[in-house]
């Protein structure tokens, strides 16, 4: 089962990386969610473990839980 928290979330993004002036707000709201097209800045993460939206971050389609079960090739 995947943690819902906003590292394991396809939407969140860390709100360092978003433009300006987004990006400025990254002290106090390190997350952001970007489900709803543009930023929204997240007050706390907790909000994250009841999110309806919530969808495992993904790399080529392969969840990254799944990933990380699969064992490692020398």
């Amino acid at each position: 089962m995947d943690k819902r928290t906003p590292q394991n979330c396809r939407w969140a993004e860390p709100t360092l990386y978003l433009p300006f002036p987004y990006w400025l707000e990254a002290w106090n709201t390190p997350w952001s969610c970007r489900r709803d097209g543009l930023p929204r800045l997240l007050e706390t993460t907790m909000q994250c473990r009841a999110c309806p939206r919530f969808e495992p971050r993904c790399r080529d389609g392969v969840s990254w839980a799944a990933e990380a079960a699969a064992p490692l090739v020398p």
